[in-house]
C-alpha cells in the first residue's frame, strides 16, 4: 500500500516547511510529497521553503500553477499526479501528529472508502481543543452539517476519490463538506476517535473570511442535500436547521452579524433538535453585539 500527501499551498512560505515535516516523521512514510503551489505572488518563497524542507527518502514534488484557482482545484491536480493507492491531503497550514497515518491504515477495511481523525485545534497559547461531531458515529449527521472536519483530516481511497469526481471546483465554498457527502454514498467511512490532525491559525487567506464565499457556498450546498441526499421524510426538519447553522457560521467564521438575530430568535422559540437552548442565546447575543463572535 502506497500513501501519496496532496499539499496545497498559496503564500505559505512561514509555515509549509511545519506540513511538510509532519509528512516526514510519519512513523509510516509516505511515497511522496506532492506540493501544489496555488498560484503565490511571494516571489517564489513558498515554493523555495517547500524543497528546502525535503528530507532524504521521500520526494517533494512541485507543481506550480501559473494562476491562482482555490485549493480544491488545487487538490484535485495533485491527486491527479499522485503515485499512490491512498491519498492523505494535508494544507500547507496544519499538521500530523506522527502516527497519524499509521493509526489510518490500522482502519483499512475493503469496504473503506476514507478514513478521518479528530482534530486538535491549537489556540496558538500553548492549549487547544478537540473536536468531532457529537454525533459524528451517526454519519447521517453530514445532511445537517460538516461534522468530519477539513482536509487535512482525511486519508482517501485513490479508487474512490477518482469515482466521485473529486472536489466541486464549482462550490464558492464547502467543497470539503459536499466532497464527505459523496464519499458517504461511495463506500464505508471510519473514524479515528483521537486528536491526530493539528489545526494552527497562522496561515493567511483562509476560504471563512470571505462571507459572499461562505455564505453563497452554504446555500448551494443546502439545495444539494435536500434534492439529492435527504430523505423526503426529513427535508424540512434539515431546512429549518440550516437557517440557524448558517447564521451560526456566518457569525463565528465571518464575524458577519446581519441576518443572524431573526433565524436565532425563531431557534429560541422553537428550538432544533440539534441546537441547545445555550448556543441560541449566545448567538443571539453575538447578532446584537453583546458577545464577541
Amino acid at each position: 500500500m502506497r500513501i501519496s500527501v496532496v499539499m496545497p499551498a498559496r503564500n505559505r512560505a512561514k509555515v509549509i516547511g511545519r506540513a511538510i515535516e509532519c509528512a516526514n516523521r510519519q512513523t509510516v512514510a509516505p511515497v511522496e510529497i506532492i506540493v501544489v503551489d496555488d498560484g503565490s505572488d511571494d516571489d517564489g518563497a513558498t515554493v523555495a521553503a517547500a524543497r528546502a524542507a525535503e528530507v532524504a527518502g521521500i520526494p517533494v514534488s512541485i507543481i506550480e500553477l501559473d494562476a491562482r484557482a482555490g485549493a480544491p482545484n488545487a487538490r484535485n491536480i495533485g491527486v491527479a499526479a499522485a503515485k499512490g493507492d491512498w491519498i492523505a491531503l494535508l494544507d500547507s497550514d496544519d499538521g500530523w501528529a506522527d502516527t497519524k497515518l499509521a493509526e489510518q491504515i490500522a482502519l483499512i477495511a475493503d469496504d473503506v472508502v476514507a478514513i478521518f481523525t479528530d482534530t486538535l485545534f491549537h489556540d496558538g497559547k500553548g492549549g487547544g481543543t478537540t473536536k468531532f461531531g457529537k454525533d459524528v458515529d451517526d454519519l447521517s449527521a453530514l445532511l445537517y452539517e460538516n461534522t468530519l472536519g477539513g482536509c487535512s483530516a482525511v486519508m482517501i481511497r485513490r479508487s474512490a476519490f477518482d469515482a466521485v469526481g473529486g472536489f466541486d471546483i464549482g462550490l464558492p465554498s464547502c467543497q470539503d463538506w459536499d466532497m464527505w457527502l459523496k464519499l458517504r454514498g461511495a463506500g464505508r467511512i471510519a473514524l479515528c476517535h483521537r486528536p491526530l490532525t493539528h489545526y494552527y491559525f497562522d496561515g493567511d487567506d483562509r476560504i471563512s473570511r470571505n462571507p459572499v464565499s461562505v455564505a453563497k457556498g452554504h446555500r448551494v450546498l443546502y439545495d444539494r442535500i435536500l434534492s439529492d441526499y435527504a430523505p423526503a421524510d426529513r427535508t424540512a426538519d434539515i431546512r429549518r436547521f440550516q437557517r440557524f447553522h448558517l447564521a451560526q457560521t456566518l457569525v463565528y467564521s465571518t464575524g458577519i452579524r446581519r441576518g443572524a438575530l431573526t433565524p436565532a430568535l425563531r431557534n429560541l422559540v422553537a428550538p432544533h433538535g440539534r441546537t441547545t437552548r445555550r448556543s441560541t442565546v449566545h448567538l443571539i447575543g453575538t447578532a446584537l453585539g453583546l458577545i464577541r463572535p
